[in-house]
């Protein structure tokens, strides 16, 4: 396992592994070896009803290619030499030379007498080819109970006959007789909870009386809460870590208290569940408890030299964990002497999504002149040439995902704003896609079939019936054609037709289409509750209300969480 011990090179394969049938004189035995264990075939021409045989040509690739030295592949493995020297020896009636050799191993050859395939894995192909075996679950045996043999050619029933079962082979058996573990983690990892005061995770059947389901104290009793409280009433506590504490104490899940253990050297490792810095208050809270011990409360984790803090953040600051605003200011300053404008306030946007920026008034107010300079030309008014600037950086944090009222810079004017006329951003994106005059058209050509699905579901947009339709078949049948007939045509009208995809690509052939995951704000990691990252109040939900078709391209591909997912957000109550 040493570096230097590793196969990385062409010259380190040939010192390990050979492919070439080794001198009788020299070497007898191992002449002998690899004549009786690793010498493939015949087949192809020699044999043409080998097993190995598949359309007429071995699965093996056999005989390979002489080849005078090692070479890396492109199919994930080497290259070995075969030099065409001429030795040949005969086998199961056929003459064979170095290209029918199988590579292998000279010391473990002659160690245990038998076929060893021996290969370097020179890309992460083969290595996820010999890993997968780890991971690809119990062993399966397919057979059938077959008494009576049908000899009257009738037609035979694969489903019934065969019979797919779990197959427990020797080594697992004698595992499960002597009660081996089959698997285990060693030291165990426990996820510690993460949140901030009265923000936990409450689970409850449903149908539960929400007011008994608060009242219950296991509805507030959580990792975290739990630690604060042993920290309080044990002074031995306090010398830990929230992260360290699994190593001292165990978690009973049942009572959800903290217990000490009493065997020393088997505790757990603990992990704190991941917090995104875009989070917030609960990412500087995950910074804390991993670097203040004895914790009591919340509110003592904001106490620095006896003075309590405002927020978590700015405790992090007075301990030193984390860096002020002073340089992200030096950032804004260097860039400001040699950057455009428009990329002065692109940098600002993305301080504002990714800095979490403490004062951002104040970095506002010093750069504001900066990021202006290009509209103080023509622009005297420095209100219009604000509210300009604002409307800029609102584009560029919108596209960001973000929205730019939750950053506390000043008010956009309603008069001058582009969105003023009553829309959304998102329902103005839409409404301004003009459809190409030969979509409008794509209508007149289509199959029966094709027609009568677009004419089936325009019905439904013009008389704004709701309906759900699945439109299916093989690849290259004009499923897209179809969509861009419908997109052109309802566009047309002046309605809003919104076209997404599971995949980018097929994002990218229909016109305006965007991913369902970008277009719907669909997490990435999905469990069966989660909820689109829009509001009620955002213009994605405005664009949901007020589209007339939405066309989801490949919707077979994705998870059922996801679709899932969009129609719980799509709830009247929502």
């Amino acid at each position: 396992m040493r570096s230097d011990s590793k196969l990385t090179n062409p010259d380190g394969y040939d010192k390990v592994i050979s492919a070439e049938i080794p001198d009788k004189d020299r070497y007898p035995v191992l002449h002998a070896l690899v004549v009786k264990h690793m010498l493939h075939g015949p087949c192809g021409a020699l044999k043409k009803n080998c097993p190995c045989m598949i359309d007429g040509e071995c699965r093996f690739r056999y005989p390979r290619q002489f080849c005078d030295a090692t070479e890396q592949g492109k199919d994930s493995y080497p290259i070995y030499r075969r030099r065409h020297d001429g030795r040949r020896v005969k086998v199961r009636g056929a003459e064979l030379d170095n290209r029918w050799v199988v590579p292998y191993n000279p010391g473990l050859l002659m160690l245990y007498n038998c076929h060893i395939n021996v290969e370097a894995c020179s890309s992460i192909k083969a290595v996820k080819y010999l890993f997968k075996y780890i991971y690809k679950g119990h062993d399966r045996a397919s057979f059938s109970v077959d008494p009576a043999a049908d000899t009257d050619g009738g037609v035979i029933n694969e489903i019934k006959q065969y019979i797919d079962a779990r197959f427990v082979g020797p080594p697992e058996s004698i595992h499960r007789i002597c009660a081996f573990p089959m698997y285990g983690v060693s030291p165990s990892v426990l996820q510690l909870q993460l949140h901030l005061e009265n923000m936990q995770s409450v689970t409850f059947k449903e149908g539960a009386n929400l007011e008994d389901v608060i009242s219950r104290d296991s509805s507030s009793n959580t990792m975290l809460t739990q630690y604060f409280k042993m920290n309080k009433v044990d002074p031995y506590a306090r010398n830990f870590l929230y992260k360290e504490f699994p190593e001292f104490y165990r978690w009973i899940k049942g009572k959800k208290i903290w217990q000490i253990r009493k065997l020393k050297g088997r505790g757990q490792i603990g992990r704190i569940v991941y917090a995104n810095p875009a989070e917030g208050e609960r990412y500087f809270l995950r910074i804390l408890m991993n670097h203040v011990r004895g914790a009591t409360s919340y509110e003592n984790l904001k106490t620095v030299h006896g003075k309590l803090c405002a927020s978590f953040r700015e405790a992090c600051e007075k301990r030193g964990l984390i860096e002020t605003d002073k340089s992200l200011d030096d950032c804004l300053t260097e860039s400001a002497t040699f950057q455009m404008t428009r990329a002065l306030r692109r940098l600002f946007a993305t301080i504002l999504v990714f800095c979490e920026a403490t004062n951002i008034r104040s970095l506002w107010e010093k750069h504001l002149e900066s990021m202006s300079e290009d509209y103080l030309r023509n622009h005297p008014n420095k209100a219009a040439v604000e509210q300009m600037v604002l409307r800029d950086i609102r584009d560029l944090v919108h596209s960001m995902g973000k929205d730019i009222g939750s950053y506390g810079l000043p008010d956009l004017d309603p008069v001058d704003d582009g969105c003023s006329s009553g829309y959304s951003r998102e329902v103005q994106e839409e409404m301004s896609i003009i459809p190409d005059k030969k979509d409008i058209n794509l209508f007149t050509s289509l199959n029966t079939e094709q027609r009568a699905g677009f004419d089936e579901i325009l019905s439904h947009v013009v008389d704004k019936r709701s309906q759900v339709f699945f439109v299916d078949g093989p690849g290259g049948t004009g499923k897209t054609y179809l969509y861009k007939a419908l997109l052109a045509k309802v566009r047309s009208l002046g309605q809003i037709a919104i076209a997404t995809a599971t995949s980018g690509i097929a994002a990218s052939i229909m016109p305006g289409g965007r991913t369902a995951h970008s277009r719907f704000k669909i997490p990435i990691k999905l469990t069966d509750s989660s909820m689109c990252n829009f509001t009620k109040q955002s213009g994605t939900a405005d664009l949901l209300r007020k589209a007339s078709l939405i066309i989801w391209d490949e919707v077979a591909m994705t998870k059922r969480q996801t679709v899932e997912t969009l129609d719980r957000c799509q709830h009247p109550d929502f």
